[in-house]
């Protein structure tokens, strides 16, 4: 029987978690192990990749990669949460910002920056999750950490808010802008609408609905659907190694002798191992002695 592995590029609806919507899928392919890379908003809809089977062991690499949105502010409210979702805690009612100034807001986006998650994120601390604290009532204060915004750009603009495309890094909060935007601006805002339109190599054009995947499931041709795991990490640099390479590597032992002095061997970063028949057999980096290491068994 063919191993089910790969990934499910799915246009989550919005009104569930990202972790119902994998429990969907996981029911799709019969219990078969599954996780998502990269969590979404329950208001949010777009490209939430869903691992399943040997994927689910690169879902932290794929989430790594850089993503897009189309965000849609709306001015006038500020809620706890950043979004639609939660409950007001600001108003600034009949106040909007110019087009002028939105632009000039957003254009200032792009670079490296140091960004404060919002208070209901998935963060821990101190070994709980950041939102249950916030729904305990507790103060939650969570550091700043960097990222980096690509590209960022006004879409349309009105009285009532506006849209934004934006290209940005891994540990970028899309609803901690609401906040910091709001402020630069002088207008409470939150986030009204938000959706993913690519995550790493997955796009949205490329996305298979909730209802299609569970429909093709009944016809026996959800497997059709699924993106095999080389063609999930095609971003990353590759290097074939025999079979006997492959067996060792999977025993634990480092792909060093089989990599060393061998065409293509300066490449940096996590590099993907793969053999014959076999496929996909683990991730791999050089380490700091300047040897190689074992990162991820697939």
């Amino acid at each position: 029987m063919k191993p089910v592995d790969g990934v499910i590029v799915l246009d989550k609806p919005s009104g569930i978690t990202s972790f119902r919507a994998v429990e969907r899928v996981g029911r799709v392919f019969r219990g078969k192990k599954c996780g998502h890379a990269g969590t979404l908003d329950p208001i949010a809809t777009g490209v939430l990749p869903v691992c399943v089977g040997r994927a689910t062991k690169i879902a932290g690499y794929l989430a790594s990669q850089e993503k897009e949105y189309d965000v849609t502010f709306r001015f006038g409210i500020e809620t706890d949460t950043g979004d639609s979702a939660g409950l007001q805690i600001g108003a600034t009612p009949g106040k909007y910002a110019q087009e002028d100034a939105v632009r000039t807001a957003v254009n200032g986006l792009v670079g490296e920056w140091e960004q404060v998650p919002p208070a209901y994120s998935a963060i821990k601390v101190a070994g709980t999750r950041a939102y249950a604290l916030a729904r305990q009532g507790k103060k939650v204060e969570l550091p700043g950490r960097k990222v980096n915004v690509y590209e960022a750009r006004v879409l349309s603009s009105s009285p009532e808010g506006f849209r934004a495309f934006l290209r940005s890094s891994k540990g970028f909060y899309v609803r901690s802008l609401s906040r910091d935007l709001g402020n630069a601006l002088g207008v409470s805002m939150h986030v009204s609408g938000l959706r993913r339109l690519r995550c790493g190599p997955f796009r949205i054009e490329d996305s298979i609905t909730l209802a299609d995947l569970v429909a093709a499931g009944k016809r026996g041709e959800a497997e059709d659907a699924l993106v095999p795991i080389e063609r999930a990490l095609a971003g990353f640099p590759r290097r074939e190694i025999p079979a006997e390479a492959a067996a060792a590597v999977r025993q634990g032992r480092s792909p060093a002798p089989w990599l060393e002095g061998r065409p293509g061997g300066k490449e940096e970063g996590v590099v993907l191992l793969t053999s014959g028949e076999e496929g996909p057999v683990a991730l791999v980096t050089r380490s700091a002695s300047g040897g190689w290491k074992i990162l991820r068994g697939i």
